[in-house]
């Protein structure tokens, strides 16, 4: 029982298709269907219920699954506590973060820093669903993102929920309200909304609050970054768009209204995540775990 079969047994599992699971891995999908066959002969126990194009472990491999990533896990802290004693003067911390929340994380990345002043941090900024993509290949070793949806092969560790709000381009509505709209309303209006490249998001989400709730939205454009949006709008652009707090606060558009809503539906979700083989970034997590986000800038506190 190698490590390599291990690893790619856990990858099937987690994406729940050999033909995914070969995209992943980056080979063909006949050696890798061996490999899990060697596997289940070398265990004499099936590991698999196939059902179509979809296979699920059985007991005997979900039991498995979790005994690997274990194995796993210790193997990932091995490598990387004998890379640190080997040089000890530098320490790579591997981080992604998304475009979503990058004044929300900001505050976490500067205290690890402030922290481990010899550490070199890597920060990899892209759209949640690149940055899933790193971290299932191993590229980074942490991600500061979206909750995922599909929860399969991560472990999460989620903050609570960031409040929606609307920034409405003052073309539209030349006066700022004098009290919350509904969500329902500002979904009526030229709608400009966040959607990632790959995979179900908060797009998906928004449409279908609105969809529910009778509205057929008007979407103009969609745009990966809240920085985008909310420059195009100020510079502009006649639409409204629904976006976290925390990044448009940090903005505070002068051409825009920023819009307090009720009715509205919780869409955006922070969360730190890692491979579930893999181990908590301990630098980081000290500081989620002592109270992260902060009430106070952390020099005030």
């Amino acid at each position: 029982m190698d490590l390599k079969r291990l690893r790619y047994f856990c990858t099937v599992v987690e994406q729940g298709s050999i033909s995914q699971a070969s995209r992943l891995l980056n080979m063909a999908q006949p050696p890798l269907s061996k490999r899990l066959q060697e596997l289940e002969e070398e265990l004499s126990v099936p590991l698999f219920l196939r059902n179509g194009r979809r296979i699920e472990p059985t007991e005997a491999g979900y039991f498995l699954y979790k005994k690997a990533c274990a194995i796993l896990r210790e193997v990932e802290d091995t490598k990387r506590e004998t890379l640190l004693l080997a040089n000890r003067e530098t320490k790579l911390l591997r981080i992604g973060l998304t475009h979503l929340f990058q004044s929300y994380f900001k505050p976490l990345v500067l205290e690890i820093h402030k922290k481990n002043p010899l550490a070199e941090i890597g920060v990899s900024v892209s759209d949640s669903s690149h940055i899933e993509f790193l971290l299932s290949n191993g590229l980074i070793d942490i991600a500061l993102i979206q909750k995922p949806y599909r929860s399969e092969g991560f472990d999460c560790t989620a903050f609570d929920p960031i409040k929606l709000v609307a920034v409405i381009n003052r073309q539209l509505m030349p006066e700022p309200p004098t009290e919350p709209m509904s969500f329902l309303e500002v979904g009526r209006l030229p709608l400009v909304l966040l959607k990632r490249a790959n995979g179900s998001g908060t797009y998906e989400s928004i449409l279908d609050h609105l969809r529910k709730g009778g509205v057929q939205p008007d979407v103009a454009m969609h745009i990966s970054q809240p920085g985008v949006i909310i420059d195009w709008l100020n510079s502009g652009l006649a639409a409204a768009a629904f976006l976290p707090a925390s990044e448009v606060e940090a903005v505070r558009p002068e051409q825009c209204h920023v819009v307090e809503l009720y009715s509205a539906p919780q869409i955006f979700f922070p969360a730190v995540v890692k491979m579930a083989s893999a181990s908590y970034m301990t630098e980081l997590m000290d500081i989620v775990e002592k109270g992260y986000p902060f009430i106070a800038p952390p020099d005030a506190r």
